[in-house]
């Protein structure tokens, strides 16, 4: 920058600096006026701190809520995955005693069976009863006769 470049900005600052220093206070009227606006400023910022923080405290206590529905929830959940795995515990001991029992159904019939087979084979093995004779037949009345 040249010399004049500088003399010239120099004179600028110094120019500004006399005019801002020229203007003096503000009239007490507008001082006035600037203390209302600032103070209504500062009310309106406290109604809107107020209106803040009890909305603030509202939030809390619906968390605190909310919080205490979760736990309760949880647990119940728990309560019911006990109660499920309960459940099915019970399905497959009722399985195990469906099978234990059909098991048991099918050994009765064979057993059954087989004795009935065993009282087959001892009734082939008797002697055959004698034949009655005739004149025998008129004169005895037979057990299914009467």
């Amino acid at each position: 920058m040249t010399r004049s470049g500088k003399v010239l900005s120099v004179m600028l600052v110094l120019f500004l600096g006399l005019w801002g220093c020229a203007r003096g206070p503000l009239s007490p009227s507008a001082q006035a006026e600037r203390i209302r606006s600032l103070e209504t400023k500062c009310a309106k910022l406290e109604d809107d701190y107020r209106s803040v923080a009890a909305a603030r405290d509202q939030a809390r206590k619906q968390l605190a809520a909310l919080e205490a529905e979760k736990a309760r929830l949880q647990k119940e959940l728990a309560d019911k995955e006990v109660i499920v795995k309960e459940r099915d515990a019970l399905r497959q001991q009722i399985a195990a005693r469906t099978n234990e029992r059909d098991h048991l159904k099918l050994r009765c019939d064979r057993l059954k069976k087989g004795l009935q087979e065993l009282l087959g084979q001892d009734d082939a093995l008797l002697p055959a009863p004698a034949a009655p004779t005739a004149a025998s037949n008129n004169t005895s009345v037979s057990p299914t006769q009467s």
